[in-house]
């Protein structure tokens, strides 16, 4: 019996922990934001890098994960622009169903550059939408057996999106999510 308390005291000591981790992760990811450090990049680039990082996370998973699109370069802190997309691609991963496809498109629009992130996972939950980007805010829709998220990722991804004048978006989708992030191509 005593044993048994000991077991969870030590499982919500950790569980409190994990959290407290979290909400300085995003306080200093909220605080970082602000402090951009821009310098013209090719943000096709920074889309193939971060598919290369997460290659053997999705090859595992016989998923195919292909940026389309032509190089824009622009001026962007690009370890925050790249830590935006590495969320997003991690999460398409982590959603995607075996033998999956996962696109990164980028366009060059007039006055802005668009950056569509789309997998054929489940997508989010109807009444997850209009929350997915608060902080610790957790869908119901998780994969199977994975260890839930603190749900902070997509609240950081939205923090830099915004700290560079631009938005993030979760787009209708009939299969799959579908997120959009606009750039403007000068501020």
């Amino acid at each position: 019996s005593q044993a048994e308390v000991v077991n969870i005291l030590q499982h919500n000591t950790l569980m409190l922990q994990h959290q407290i981790e979290a909400l300085l992760r995003f306080n200093a990811a909220a605080f970082e934001a602000r402090q951009l450090k821009r310098e013209q990049t090719d943000l096709m680039g920074v889309l193939e890098d971060q598919i290369d990082a997460q290659r053997l996370h999705w090859q595992a998973q016989g998923l195919t994960v292909r940026a389309e699109g032509a190089s824009v370069v622009l001026p962007i802190d690009r370890e925050k622009i790249a830590s935006a997309v590495g969320n997003l691609l991690s999460n398409a991963i982590r959603f995607s169903p075996h033998g999956g496809v996962i696109r990164l498109v980028l366009l060059d629009l007039p006055g802005r550059v668009s950056l569509d992130i789309i997998d054929q996972g489940p997508g989010v939950a109807e009444a997850d939408r209009d929350r997915i980007f608060e902080p610790f805010y957790r869908g119901e829709r998780q994969p199977q057996g994975a260890v839930r998220g603190t749900g902070i990722g997509l609240s950081i991804v939205h923090e830099y999106i915004v700290a560079h004048g631009g938005r993030i978006e979760l787009l209708p989708q009939r299969q799959g999510a579908h997120f959009r992030i606009e750039l403007p191509h000068a501020n």
